[in-house]
């Protein structure tokens, strides 16, 4: 068994602390403790991929799995995630289209009804 080095040790024993973090809800710990690793090696793809899915802002959490695509083009659990948070994005945009577009017809309705009361009683 080969010996490895010691901070190879302890970049894991940082991981597996923010995993914890991570998977006992406190994120804010979890951030710090990824960003620790991330300093110590900026192309730690684990860290970057637990790191952004411990990110609530969309935007960050985007930039994130780009860099981690920009380390591993290959990175599946990157893609799907971009490809979900695409997917959410979609949806709700066809969404508010509808509601918009509903609203619009609503209005067009209402104004075609009192245009039609406007003429009955001057008419």
């Amino acid at each position: 068994m080969s010996a490895r080095p010691q901070n190879e040790i302890n970049l894991e024993n940082l991981m597996q602390l923010g995993i914890n973090a991570a998977r006992n809800g406190n994120k804010e710990a979890a951030k710090g403790i990824f960003n620790q690793v991330l300093s110590a090696d900026r192309r730690n793809e684990r860290a970057w991929l637990w790191l952004a899915a411990v990110e609530d802002d969309q935007t960050e959490r985007r930039r994130i799995l780009q860099t981690v695509l920009s380390i591993n083009p290959d990175n599946q659990k990157a893609k799907e995630l971009i490809r979900a948070m695409d997917q959410a994005i979609e949806r709700s945009e066809r969404a508010s289209m509808t509601w918009g577009i509903r609203l619009i017809i609503g209005l067009l309705i209402a104004i075609a009804i009192v245009g039609v009361f406007v003429f009955l009683i001057t008419g």
